[in-house]
């Protein structure tokens, strides 16, 4: 990655915006960020918002919560944090 924006998806509250998190198949937490808005929709649908971020800016944003991981135009998703925690309660 480099300097180029990310398309990074997010979360929209009715004061809010958050980082969406996902889990890779071995459980670690982990942000996606996509090159384009096209592959972004491809992925995760119409519907998903999303923001431009530097790859330094996102990094930045994880290392406040503990997060080292990006995976950059994934061909698809696992399940999202908060759903697979939903679900385990």
């Amino acid at each position: 990655m480099s300097d180029v924006p990310l398309f990074v998806p997010i979360h929209v509250g009715a004061s809010f915006l958050s980082l969406r998190l996902f889990r890779t198949p071995g459980g670690a937490r982990t942000a996606v960020a996509f090159s384009s808005s096209r592959r972004l929709t491809e992925v995760l649908g119409d519907g998903q918002p999303w923001t431009l971020l530097s790859e330094a800016g996102l990094r930045g944003m994880l290392r406040d919560i503990g997060v080292t991981g990006i995976v950059l135009d994934p061909a698809a998703t696992v399940t999202p944090m908060a759903r697979q925690t939903a679900e385990a309660a």
